[in-house]
């Protein structure tokens, strides 16, 4: 946690001195598919937050780092018997990135968006302070940030929920032939799952 705690810092206090010159600047993840031209005096590398820093099978919680893929985060849960309820289709997606853009599959319709199985994360807003936000804990800015995309903050480390990793998934498959008939199914089959 030492070095997660020492690259926040340095993020953080990068972020203050662009702030107190009034200066824009960019994130970068350690890949990019922007055209944008870079000013690279005015970017801030959080390239090397992508570590899972712990998994605690007993509260079933993993605390990651943003950049962590989806494969790499299963791949550390499932040594647990675990895996996050929400697990996006591409494993290139990123924790950070799920959080953010309020990443959602098949099993959404049980546990909610991916931003929904996040129980807190840690931020630097741009001032450059370092907060941390959950239900509890500043929940605006939790409930804010969460889909904005990374516009209110820096996302450094999260907090999120895993369940226990089951060997097979069962599907079923309700044939409908209209959409009257598709919300008649879906709503019988979701009954419960959100009171």
């Amino acid at each position: 946690m030492e070095l997660h705690e020492l690259a926040v810092s340095r993020i953080a206090a990068t972020v203050r001195a662009l702030y107190s010159r009034g200066e824009s600047y960019r994130i970068f993840h350690g890949s990019t598919n922007s055209t944008r031209p870079v000013q690279k005096d005015r970017v801030i590398d959080i390239s090397e937050l992508s570590n899972v820093v712990n998994i605690d099978p007993v509260s079933k919680v993993a605390i990651v780092e943003p950049n962590v893929s989806m494969d790499k985060l299963v791949e550390a849960t499932l040594e647990h018997g675990l895996i996050p309820p929400v697990v996006m289709e591409f494993p290139g997606i990123t924790v950070g990135g799920g959080y953010a853009g309020s990443a959602g599959e098949s099993s959404s319709f049980k546990y909610g968006y991916f931003d929904q199985t996040v129980n807190s994360v840690e931020m630097v807003l741009a001032n450059g302070e370092i907060v941390t936000a959950s239900r509890t804990e500043r929940p605006d800015l939790f409930k804010g940030a969460a889909g904005a995309l990374g516009t209110l903050r820096i996302t450094t480390l999260i907090e999120l929920q895993l369940i226990p990793a089951k060997k097979f998934v069962k599907t079923t498959y309700h044939r409908t032939g209209n959409i009257p008939d598709t919300i008649q199914v879906i709503r019988q089959e979701t009954m419960g799952l959100f009171q």
